[in-house]
């Protein structure tokens, strides 16, 4: 047995005992995901081979990490790469430009080894990764239907650590709507037919836990992962190109596209529910901020300094109650990336950003050309990821990329397994 195919078989076990730990990470929060990527990739160092020519899309996709790390240059929160002292317990990397460099060569490292396994020798790794996603829905289930005991037993009477364990909550059923789409994708080949409820059970299931998570990213999520999923089925031969095509021109035009819908809501005064109308005008004040600095952005994180209140708004503060006067409209982020992108990398990080998803959607190999549970496990979990790029998390947050890249790694690992007449 040769020496390489000695170390490609290697790399399965390890990231089989990583996703192991996956239910953990997801039930801390999520903010554990991006020491565990790390924990994941460094291994891949003995297995990963770069690949020459590079390929397009990794290309554009490191030209844009580098592009988003050069703007911490001009970005009003930059303060230097690290602060305090190792020694004295203060140490942090504050830098988001580091953070997201570390994140995306953790990400090539991890997506590296994995494409090296060899075929046919991850059986029981996937085994094993697939009871640990089925593990973290357990936790999901469990944490959601009896939230309120639960955060009581562990948070105490304080409701600022309260609001924090919803917060995990959410966090947890978002990582897990982020690889639901690959358990249903492997159920869903299965030939017999008993799977076929089960498969029904675990959508419906999930979209009520999701539902009493009030997490409305998972939801819109899993619309989307079906969506997908139905796009793929429908064009069998150019579905992908279509999807990510779709996804590059979404984010190239967000400010017009957007700019339009919101301009849409205000003249025939309609009002969304709850947080989608803070949300949207969250993104009337990024969209302004666009118009500021359109071709290089105003900086990574720049959007932490946008501490507009809506004491600031008149008119948006008449419908809410008065104490909302000191809440700023963007806290922390735009919860739309492709806004994000466009306000803190300017027209040249959209244009880096769309091209590389387009280039993505061209490289793949045709939907009809792969096995029926990697071609919709690949679908629907991009769905999620468009639900929770464009209403959750702030463009810059390692956790959720490290996420997203453990669950196309585990997409990965998937096709590495060996099924019949699939």
């Amino acid at each position: 047995m040769g020496t390489d195919k000695v170390r490609a078989m290697s790399y399965a076990p390890i990231l089989a005992a990583a996703f192991v730990l996956w239910p953990l990470m997801g039930l801390l929060g999520g903010q554990g995901y991006a020491p565990l990527l790390g924990l994941a990739a460094l291994p891949a160092l003995a297995f990963a081979r770069p690949k020459w020519p590079p390929t397009i899309y990794a290309v554009l996709a490191v030209l844009f990490v580098v592009w988003a790390a050069i703007s911490e240059f001009w970005s009003p929160t930059s303060t230097g790469l690290i602060s305090g002292n190792i020694f004295e317990g203060n140490f942090g990397v504050k830098a988001s430009s580091l953070r997201i460099v570390l994140t995306a060569a953790f990400g090539l490292l991890a997506v590296g080894g994995a494409l090296q396994v060899a075929s046919g020798t991850a059986q029981v790794s996937t085994r094993v990764m697939l009871g640990a996603f089925a593990a973290q829905g357990f936790i999901v289930a469990v944490s959601t239907i009896f939230s309120g005991p639960l955060i009581d037993l562990v948070y105490g009477d304080d409701p600022t650590q309260a609001g924090s364990g919803i917060q995990n909550i959410g966090r947890n059923a978002n990582a897990f709507a982020l690889i639901l789409p690959v358990l249903i994708a492997y159920l869903s080949a299965r030939p017999q037919f008993m799977w076929k409820p089960v498969v029904a059970l675990l959508v419906v299931t999930s979209l009520l836990i999701f539902t009493r998570a009030d997490t409305q990213s998972a939801i819109i999520g899993m619309v989307l992962m079906m969506a997908a999923m139905g796009l793929i089925h429908a064009l069998p031969k150019n579905g992908f190109r279509v999807l990510f095509t779709s996804i590059g021109a979404y984010i190239a035009s967000a400010p017009l596209v957007m700019g339009a819908a919101l301009k849409f809501l205000d003249a025939y005064n309609i009002h969304l529910p709850g947080s989608f109308q803070s949300r949207a005008w969250a993104w009337h004040v990024a969209i302004s901020k666009i118009s500021e600095r359109p071709l290089t952005g105003q900086g990574i994180a720049a959007s932490k300094t946008w501490n507009d209140t809506y004491a600031d708004y008149p008119a948006w503060l008449a419908q809410l109650p008065d104490f909302w006067a000191a809440y700023e409209v963007v806290p922390g982020h735009p919860h739309n990336m492709a806004l994000q992108i466009w306000a803190e990398t300017g027209l040249i990080g959209a244009l880096l950003a769309a091209f590389a998803l387009i280039a993505l959607g061209f490289r793949l190999p045709r939907p009809d050309a792969m096995r029926a549970d990697i071609r919709y496990a690949i679908a629907g979990m991009t769905g999620v990821a468009v639900s929770l790029f464009s209403f959750a998390y702030n463009m810059w947050n390692e956790a959720f990329w490290s996420t997203l890249i453990l669950a196309a790694v585990a997409i990965i690992l998937l096709s590495k397994r060996e099924r019949a007449s699939l």
